[in-house]
């Protein structure tokens, strides 16, 4: 494994990580590095491999949709379906609770009510076909949730629910028509695309999971990267990062790390051709946009209309990013600690303190 870092030891989660993380992590390289993946569609070690899940109560959620209406490439929902198949195999009790409709770039966004209560339904969805038989077994039944901001029913027009405000109504509500004491994670994802380096302040997916930090319960954002190359898109590694999922949380149960400050973010890459997938990595969120947004056109003092266009990432400047990490086919798993604080520089501090 790759050497690390300190990392300061002012933040209780991180330090945790740290006593506890960074051995889960080296055990799961080693578990990664041991199956090498090549060609367009990475295949990684059976699900059946990994730790029992058995009883572990999961709220998942993503900001894809509960929906899945997408067949095809899976924008829409596919990695929330194989991740429920997962840890439903490894004996997980999911519980599906997820916006309406896509919700990428949503961040942390919640539904106001102002002055009056607003209506927030939460909606049953049939999964799609290829999935309907997965979780029968769980207390739950395998159910699954779309969330609207409408008076029921939800339809095709009706606007989405956000990632946080399905993790809101799910954790303060919901959840407790099926279990009488909350669930013991609650997992956002699998993402179609990375969230990665300045991404994460954007992403709705971990929006998700800083959320269910503010209930205080443990959360882990999944995403699978996007190649760049458009004829492998239908290659976006679903499967493998759900399998990788369920042996992430084996090994967190194992150690007894699903607390209630723990907050994740986990990106498996995309292993094209002739690549070889790398190893589980604790990485540090990166200062690169890794999709390179940027305007084009030109437009006059009096206003006008630019154009918003994916172009090359950010070259990255951050020692030990998940950005770069990503980028040579390991698998970033970073530390947040949920609340943006830092230390404040004692300078700082006292120019406050002599303010009147």
């Amino acid at each position: 494994m790759r050497s690390v870092p300190s990392i300061p030891a002012s933040i209780p989660m991180v330090r945790r990580l740290a006593a506890v993380g960074l051995t889960l992590v080296a055990a799961l390289a080693g578990s990664v590095a041991s199956a090498p993946v090549t060609g367009a569609a990475p295949v990684e070690a059976a699900a059946s491999a990994a730790p029992a899940l058995a009883g572990l109560k999961v709220v998942l959620t993503n900001d894809d949709s509960a929906r899945g209406l997408d067949a095809g490439f899976g924008t829409d929902g596919k990695g929330l379906y194989e991740l429920r198949r997962a840890l439903c195999n490894a004996g997980a009790d999911v519980l599906v609770v997820a916006p309406w409709a896509q919700q990428s770039g949503a961040g942390a966004r919640m539904t106001s009510p102002g002055f009056s209560p607003i209506a927030i339904t939460v909606q049953a969805v049939t999964p799609p076909a290829a999935y309907a038989g997965d979780c029968g077994a769980a207390s739950t039944g395998g159910a699954v949730f779309g969330v609207c901001v409408a008076v029921a029913p939800c339809t095709s027009t009706s606007p989405s629910a956000s990632p946080a405000d399905a993790v809101n109504v799910a954790l303060s509500r919901f959840a407790a028509n099926y279990w009488s004491d909350g669930p013991d994670v609650v997992l956002s994802g699998t993402n179609f695309g990375q969230n990665i380096g300045t991404t994460l302040n954007h992403s709705g997916t971990v929006g998700a999971v800083v959320t269910a930090h503010e209930y205080g319960v443990a959360a882990i954002a999944f995403s699978a990267e996007v190649p760049r190359d458009l004829a492998q898109i239908p290659n976006v590694p679903f499967t493998a990062t759900a399998n990788f999922a369920v042996r992430l949380l084996g090994s967190l149960v194992k150690w007894d790390a699903l607390t209630s400050d723990l907050v994740l973010n986990v990106n498996h890459p995309f292993v094209g051709p002739g690549e070889t997938i790398g190893r589980a990595v604790k990485a540090d969120v990166g200062y690169s946009n890794d999709l390179g947004l940027s305007f084009i056109d030109n437009v006059p003092a009096t206003g006008g209309t630019y154009r918003l266009t994916v172009g090359a990432p950010v070259a990255e400047t951050r020692r030990n990013a998940d950005t770069t990490a990503l980028a040579r086919n390991d698998i970033p798993i970073t530390a947040l600690d949920g609340d943006w604080g830092r230390s404040m520089p004692i300078q700082i501090a006292l120019l406050i303190a002599s303010l009147r």
